[in-house]
């Protein structure tokens, strides 16, 4: 099954850098396994020697973080695993609050189901077992600072043990982890904190991997990835009640080329204008059909709608805006981001009551396709009518669309206070230097008009 999995996995070179941690999830290998194996398949090149893993007790209810390393080995049918005595021991004298409990680690699977990917990739290796109890904000920043205090070289990788968003339908799952894989994306593990504090977001694991983002930015990293995301009904079939899996890469690279996230916009692939119709329609056949109560339908689309895109879908009713949801990475192929964030904007956007069935003939549908975010250097690379806004503070954040600021006919100082106030930060808050800012073009398009 491991190898199967990993075969799975179109390729292997999905980074350029240094990686310093990986994202995986932790269930059943049946379930997971194929997510997790996109994270796992970047260390046949890689080669760590020591792996820190990191994940929650599901079981056993403590305080702190235990190591069950010194003097352990880990058995799986493929063999045994040693731990790094050294690093374990180091863990432990940095804090009291960091010691071996063997009882958390009797009945818990999430480091242990990493050990097959692991014995099948690597050669030769040490692993360091972490497991976090209480996720509480002042355990999640001990385990972080100690990580941080570790010397370790660059043969030295941390692995954060992960599910995310449980049990719910998967269009109503996917929103909240695209915010977590948003932050993940950023390097952002202050936000991710409060997210996830304030359940706008989901993941067993947080706690780990708001430690792990920290010590990896420590360590030099700048740049994260998503390799993959899916959920459990991806194996049962079934996407009434699924459980979020993410992988993701974090590394750093030496030089300071843009990513694709900082990509220019020409980079972007656009939709044709069969693509751009084909969008609409799905827009408003998803929506219908869940204000009906049927089934979202089977489409087919071209080769560019299934690559993965971010989009927004706005409706409007009598001129009046009824709802605007969308994704601002590009996770999922185009035409499923499409046909999500339409029943979201439908039903879902908290400024508005749920779109009726009697509503849908009076709706105008537009779609604007994003390109990449691009981290704003200066203000003066800004460009109103051309660009959209996202500005990030902290766990704020807010965004609006290029074509909102030339409706209301903005100067770009307007542009950027009015971003901020949709964050709920002050309306001068894009001068802080905690301030993130980024831009974005759209390609926007709507039903035609009688």
């Amino acid at each position: 099954m491991v190898h199967k999995h990993l075969a799975g996995v179109p390729r292997s070179d999905e980074i350029n850098g240094e990686l310093i941690a990986l994202i995986v999830p932790h269930a059943g290998l049946v379930y997971s396994g194929p997510i997790a194996a996109y994270s796992y398949k970047l260390l046949e090149k890689a080669q760590p020697k020591t792996v820190i893993l990191c994940g929650p007790s599901h079981r056993y209810p403590f305080r702190g973080i235990s190591v069950y390393g010194v003097g352990v080995e880990w058995r799986t049918p493929l063999g045994t695993v040693k731990c790094n005595d050294q690093l374990c021991q180091q863990l432990m004298s940095y804090d009291p609050r960091i010691a071996a409990i063997a009882a958390a680690h009797q009945q818990e699977h999430c480091l242990e189901v990493q050990l097959p990917y692991l014995q099948t990739v690597l050669s030769n290796f040490t692993i360091v077992p972490l497991l976090m109890g209480q996720p509480d904000r002042e355990t999640v920043a001990m385990l972080g600072d100690a990580l941080k205090s570790l010397k370790v070289d660059s043969r030295t990788i941390m692995i954060a043990a992960s599910d995310w968003q449980h049990y719910r339908p998967a269009k109503e799952g996917w929103p909240m982890d695209s915010l977590g894989m948003e932050c993940v994306k950023a390097l952002d593990a202050d936000r991710l904190e409060s997210l996830l504090g304030a359940g706008k977001t989901e993941a067993c694991g947080g706690g780990s991997v708001v430690a792990v983002l920290r010590a990896a930015v420590a360590r030099g990293a700048n740049r994260a990835k998503i390799l993959k995301y899916g959920d459990s009904g991806d194996s049962s079939g079934d996407k009434s009640s699924v459980v979020g899996y993410v992988a993701a890469a974090i590394y750093k690279v030496a030089d300071v080329s843009p990513t694709r996230s900082e990509a220019p916009a020409e980079e972007a692939t656009y939709p044709t204008a069969t693509d751009r119709k084909t969008l609409i329609e799905i827009a408003r056949q998803s929506i219908e059909a869940h204000l009906t109560g049927k089934p979202t339908p089977q489409f087919e689309v071209s080769d560019t709608l299934k690559s993965d895109g971010a989009a927004f879908v706005t409706l409007t009713k009598n001129g009046q805006l009824r709802g605007c949801i969308g994704y601002t990475e590009a996770f999922k192929p185009l035409w499923e981001t499409v046909s999500e964030c339409a029943i979201s904007a439908a039903v879902k956007d908290p400024r508005f009551p749920p779109v009726t069935a009697a509503e849908l003939a009076a709706l105008y549908i537009e779609i604007s396709v994003l390109t990449p975010l691009q981290k704003v250097k200066s203000l003066d690379e800004i460009k109103v009518g051309r660009d959209g806004l996202m500005i990030s503070m902290g766990g704020w954040r807010g965004l609006l669309l290029p074509q909102v600021a030339a409706e209301y006919g903005w100067t770009r100082d307007e542009f950027l206070q009015h971003t901020c106030q949709k964050a709920g930060l002050p309306l001068d808050a894009y001068r802080s230097p905690n301030a993130v800012i980024q831009k974005f073009q759209a390609i926007v398009f709507g039903e035609a008009k009688d």
